[in-house]
């Protein structure tokens, strides 16, 4: 199952005001004993680390990517500082985010992705300029979100990965975030080679969302149990070891409009705002949901959702959980 992704670079729908709705807030999400990535992007600002770090272990800043000669990387975002200085604050390492998000088509490339890792010379200097962004940024290592790959990647995405850990300071971390699939082959299909990746890679994040979205699928939720299950599955039986593996929640909604029109990313406390009394809790799907009077459909995922996920990650023997984002969802205590 191949989802696409372009939620991390799309602008969070402001057309409510985030507003309380106690019937609908659920407590903070409690993961004690894992250890729980949390996503921001620069944009957001670093003053959503304070509130969830000290449930966290690690803060995953977007971002750099691929500019589109395949050949080197974007600017780190200004603001990348302050986030780093907020999470160190809290003892709290940080990984850089490196992706081949393409704006001009408003969605990860394959294209793109396709230059650098056919190139011994693009990776070479791709490979050189993260090195020097780690270490000017002050970041603990980086996390590579490389998307919409095919097979005919696996190769490259493996010398790249090798190239990159060869030359990252032995204490620098590597992390890699990979689109989810339900069957073990579905992932060599999407471009991973998990046997040669784990030589290169200290852990991987399974990106256990945007199973439905508003501008590629029907109305549905963000990330469903059984489908969260059923990748998770999969990816084990892959052979990477579960010590590696992180289970990736979503914190944000979707919106399917009654009208057919896009819908928009939502924040979790717009989602209850819009909500308010049709909220209802799916118990199958472990998310909220909820139908407007204007026929809108709307799904999201929340500290409900992440406190039941974490237990779930618990029960299979995985790493820790990585969250997406700090800025749309509760805060994780």
């Amino acid at each position: 199952m191949h989802t696409p992704r372009n939620i991390r670079n799309v602008l969070v729908a402001m057309g409510v005001a985030a507003v309380a709705v106690p019937l609908l807030v659920s407590s903070p999400a409690t993961a004690a004993g894992l250890p729980i990535e949390g996503y921001l992007m620069t944009g957001s600002g670093a003053k959503y680390i304070a509130p969830s770090a000290s449930a966290l272990s690690l803060v995953g800043i977007d971002g750099v990517n691929l500019t589109s000669t395949g050949a080197a990387v974007t600017a780190t975002p200004p603001e990348a500082a302050g986030m780093v200085t907020a999470a160190k604050s809290k003892g709290l390492k940080t990984e850089l985010l490196f992706g081949n998000f393409d704006a001009s088509i408003g969605d990860f490339s394959p294209a793109i992705a396709t230059k650098l890792l056919s190139s011994t010379v693009n990776r070479e200097a791709v490979v050189t300029s993260l090195v020097s962004k780690v270490a000017q940024g002050g970041f603990d290592g980086v996390q590579i979100d490389l998307e919409s790959l095919n097979s005919s990647h696996k190769a490259g995405l493996t010398k790249f990965l090798a190239e990159l850990r060869a030359a990252l300071p032995s204490a620098s971390t590597i992390s890699m975030a990979l689109m989810a699939t339900d069957t073990a082959a579905g992932y060599a299909d999407e471009g991973y080679d998990m046997s040669a990746l784990n030589a290169s890679v200290g852990r991987f994040v399974l990106m256990a969302y945007d199973q439905h979205g508003p501008t590629w699928t029907d109305a549905g939720p963000v990330g469903g149990t059984p489908w969260v299950k059923s990748v998770l599955t999969a990816f084990i039986a892959t052979g990477v070891p579960k010590s590696k593996i992180d289970l990736g929640v979503a914190e944000y909604a979707h919106t399917w409009p009654g009208d057919g029109t896009d819908g928009v990313q939502l924040t979790v406390a717009e989602a209850r705002a819009k909500a308010g009394n049709r909220a209802t809790w799916d118990a199958t799907q472990q998310e909220w949901t909820a139908t407007l009077a204007d026929g809108t459909v709307i799904w999201w995922s929340d500290a409900k959702t992440l406190g039941l996920r974490k237990t779930y990650a618990t029960r299979q023997g995985v790493h820790g959980l990585a969250v997406w984002e700090l800025s749309l969802g509760d805060p994780i205590s």
